[in-house]
């Protein structure tokens, strides 16, 4: 599909969608950044790519440019970039909030190159190029979020490349996309962070450790997930998230009232309907 790609961030995303590229016939040659050249010398060691090089020397020529570095990165990598960018070429990325992705990127491409934000919903708690492998995005979602400007063509190549990586394409506004996202991937991330830091407090007095496994370790898994990325998508969607985590606390709230009332039928309600929902999801 095309002569060369480019992926600026080749941890677990960015190594996954490389190893597409290559073994999917997405690309001929696929050329790689990142911040750490142990990370780097890896990704060429495990032939997840075919030359480490910086950002701005990475995408001259490329046809097809992926930012899947950390949410704050996308746009300053963008626009340091940008000038070497290939006219005409499609750029995207990995990040998990959108609205100020899209809006700072079409700003930067100017009409030289076409960007269209992406999000594929796929990922574990591992973190580096050698924790990618090739079918970590098959059978999930992808959201793609092009704007009313996004040329037909191009929106179609890029779908294909999604498709070609086994995601199935959603298309929605950036806004929408935060807002969804917010509520079932980053309020869950910070409401456990918030329960693993209770627990830890409560550690200090009462040696909680040894008996928080099983259920717990299981429930509490994304506290693993890298900080510094959960810290971007939290600032990012700042506005979102503080609704949201009102929210949180209001449904908090009212839990701990029922208690110090002995409320038991308002627990129950609050509990049955929390059961009835969660068999909803697919």
């Amino acid at each position: 599909m095309f002569g060369k790609a480019a992926i600026i961030g080749v941890g677990l995303i960015g190594g996954s969608l490389a190893r597409v590229f290559k073994n999917r016939g997405i690309a001929e040659k696929v050329t790689g950044s990142g911040r750490s050249r142990e990370n780097m010398e890896k990704a060429v060691t495990l032939g997840i790519i075919d030359e480490s090089l910086p950002a701005e020397e990475a995408v001259k020529d490329a046809d097809l440019v992926f930012l899947c570095g950390p949410v704050k990165s996308i746009l300053p990598t963008l626009e340091k970039i940008a000038p070497n960018i290939k006219k005409g070429a499609i750029v995207s990325d990995a990040g998990s909030t959108k609205k100020s992705i899209v809006d700072g990127a079409k700003i930067i491409a100017g009409g030289k190159f076409t960007f269209i934000g992406s999000h594929p919903i796929a990922g574990t708690e591992k973190s580096g190029a050698d924790a990618s492998f090739e079918t970590l995005f098959d059978n999930h979602k992808c959201i793609l979020t092009p704007d009313s400007d996004t040329p037909e063509k191009e929106l179609e190549l890029l779908k294909n490349v999604w498709k070609k990586a086994g995601m199935e394409i959603v298309i929605m506004t950036p806004e929408r996309h935060d807002k969804i996202l917010g509520a079932v991937s980053h309020l869950p991330h910070f409401v456990v962070y918030a329960l693993v830091n209770t627990v830890s407090d409560l550690d200090k007095e009462s040696d909680l450790i040894k008996f928080a496994a099983g259920g717990f370790k299981d429930f509490t898994r994304i506290a693993s997930s890298p900080p510094e990325m959960w810290a971007d998508i939290a600032l990012e969607n700042a506005s979102v998230m503080g609704e949201q985590m009102e929210m949180m606390i209001e449904h908090l709230q009212i839990i701990r009232e029922a208690i110090r009332e002995n409320d038991k039928e308002i627990l129950l309600e609050i509990f049955g309907k929390s059961s009835s929902f969660r068999k909803k999801l697919p």
